[in-house]
C-alpha cells in the first residue's frame, strides 16, 4: 500500500519539487498552498497523471484551525499520514536588525517557522505511533543545526535553530515507535530554480562551471529521509548547500572593485 506524505507550502518553491520527487518515488501526496492556487492545481494535475494520489489544500499556516482542517482533509482522503514535511517558513527578505522588529513581526517568524510545526506534529504523531512508522522532515538554513547567528536575520535564525533542536528532540523521543525526525537545510536556490528538477538544468552551467542548484537537490534529501530503510538516519541536520557560505555571504557587504 502506498504511503502518504503531507507537505506544507508546496504550490510553488522548494515544496513543488518535493511533491514531484515524492510522487516519482511512489508516494501519495497531500500538500498545502496559500496564494498560489493556479500553480498548486497544475502541480496536482501533474502528480495525478503519474498515477499517484494527490490533494491540494488551501491553508493559512499561521492559523491553527486552518492547519488542523488541512490535516483532517488529508486524513479523510488518504486515511492516514505517514510523513510530515514542514517546508513552510516565512522569511524577511529586507536585511533588518532585530532592534527594528515589532511584536507582530517577531510573532510571525516564531509562529510561521516553529509553532505551526508543533500543531502539525501533535496532530499526526499518535497515529504514527500506533502504526509503528512515521517520518518528520523540517527545513532550516545553513548553520541552523549549530544555532549559527545570522546578521539581519536574527528572528528567522532563532526560529529555525529552535526548530532544529525540536526536530532532534522528537527524534530521541519517538525513535522506539519507528518514527524519525530530520532537518534539511537548503542552499542558495533562487526563483524558478526552486521548482526545477535536475534534468531541467542538466546542460546549464553557472559562472563557476557547475550545474545550477535546483529544488530537486533538496527534494532528493527529503525523499531519502522518508524511506522505510532510512531508520538509522534520525536526528540529523543535513545541509544541501554545495558548500557555499550563504550566511557569511549575506552578512557582509560586497567590497568595491
Amino acid at each position: 500500500m502506498a504511503k502518504t506524505a503531507f507537505i506544507t507550502s508546496a504550490g510553488k518553491g522548494l515544496g513543488h519539487a518535493m511533491v514531484l520527487r515524492l510522487a516519482r518515488a511512489g508516494w501519495d501526496v497531500a500538500f498545502t498552498y496559500g496564494k498560489s492556487q493556479e500553480e498548486a492545481l497544475r502541480l496536482a494535475a501533474d502528480v495525478a497523471e503519474q498515477g499517484r494520489g494527490v490533494l491540494a489544500i488551501s491553508c493559512d499556516l499561521f492559523d491553527r484551525e486552518s492547519v488542523l482542517d488541512a490535516l483532517a482533509q488529508a486524513k479523510q482522503q488518504f486515511s492516514h499520514i505517514d510523513a510530515l514535511v514542514h517546508n513552510f517558513g516565512p522569511f524577511v527578505f529586507e536585511r533588518k536588525p532585530l532592534a527594528d522588529y515589532d511584536e507582530e513581526m517577531w510573532q510571525r517568524m516564531m509562529h510561521g517557522n516553529l509553532t505551526n510545526f508543533f500543531w502539525l506534529y501533535r496532530e499526526v504523531v499518535h497515529d504514527m505511533r500506533a502504526r509503528g512508522f512515521g517520518r518528520f522532515v523540517t527545513v532550516g538554513y545553513e548553520g541552523a543545526g549549530e544555532a549559527r547567528g545570522w546578521r539581519y536575520r536574527a528572528a528567522y535564525a532563532a526560529a529555525k535553530s529552535g526548530l532544529a533542536a525540536l526536530t532532534r528532540s522528537i527524534a530521541r523521543e519517538e525513535r522506539t515507535y519507528g518514527i524519525t525526525a530530520n532537518m534539511v537545510c537548503p542552499g542558495d536556490i533562487r526563483g524558478e530554480d526552486k521548482m526545477r528538477m535536475i534534468e531541467d538544468v542538466a546542460a546549464e552551467r553557472t559562472e563557476e562551471g557547475l550545474r545550477p542548484p535546483v529544488g530537486e537537490d533538496v527534494a532528493r534529501a527529503v525523499e531519502w529521509f522518508l524511506r522505510e530503510d532510512s531508520q538509522e538516519v534520525n536526528g540529523t541536520v543535513l545541509e544541501v548547500t554545495g558548500a557555499r557560505e550563504i550566511v557569511a555571504k549575506d552578512s557582509f557587504p560586497k567590497r568595491a572593485p
